[in-house]
């Protein structure tokens, strides 16, 4: 279960820009991609979840409004918060319960966040989505971000299909499984390469990502 670091975030990078003319083209157009890193706790699968089929402006206005409650999502905190004040916060009803869900399984498995890291990339994906609502995407972002697994590919995030199909096939639109099969030449880097996309949008569309 090899991760990338604030240590050798670089190192991955130019190894793959080396191997890769297509990262070696949007590493000269863009730069490095910042290094993300949420931490593996709560407050990042609590965001991950928000960020769930939304735009990352509406959920970072969301997350915004949440801290005035509470500065630190941590989930004794979170459990003490009403749901009429989540939702007043722009969160829907069904993301609410799910957040609910998520502080009361740490609060009954207080390593629960710790214990993924000792895991494989898949048995990390089914700890995970055994909760009720993380699924695949959430997962694997979770994985990338959180645990920062060099080696995963995002399933269904429009952002980095838009991206690739920008940088990659001239705009021509492109669905989740020709992404998947074109990200898939970055491996062992997959995760890397897709950071690289993710930056190239969000530097193209002006969007301030806060992990």
């Amino acid at each position: 279960m090899e991760t990338y670091s604030a240590s050798n975030f670089k190192r991955h990078c130019n190894a793959l820009r080396k191997e890769h003319a297509a990262i070696a083209t949007i590493h000269n157009t863009y730069g490095y991609p910042p290094f993300w890193s949420r931490g593996n706790h709560f407050e990042a699968m609590a965001k991950t979840i928000i960020e769930q089929q939304v735009s990352l402006a509406s959920a970072n206005s969301c997350v915004a409004r949440l801290r005035e409650h509470i500065p630190v999502f941590t989930a004794p905190d979170w459990l003490k918060l009403s749901d009429d004040v989540v939702r007043a916060c722009g969160i829907t009803k069904q993301k609410t319960h799910y957040l609910r869900l998520l502080a009361e399984r740490e609060i009954e498995e207080p390593n629960f966040f710790s214990s993924l890291e000792r895991l494989s990339n898949e048995a990390a994906k089914e700890k995970l989505m055994a909760l009720k609502g993380i699924g695949h995407w959430s997962a694997n972002i979770f994985l990338l971000d959180a645990l920062n697994r060099v080696d995963v590919y995002p399933d269904f995030d429009v952002a980095l299909i838009n991206s690739v199909a920008r940088e990659a096939f001239e705009g021509e639109k492109i669905n989740n499984d020709q992404t998947r099969e074109y990200i898939a030449q970055f491996a062992p880097r997959r995760s890397i390469a897709c950071l690289y996309f993710y930056h190239a949008y969000i530097v193209r569309k002006n969007i301030s990502f806060i992990p």
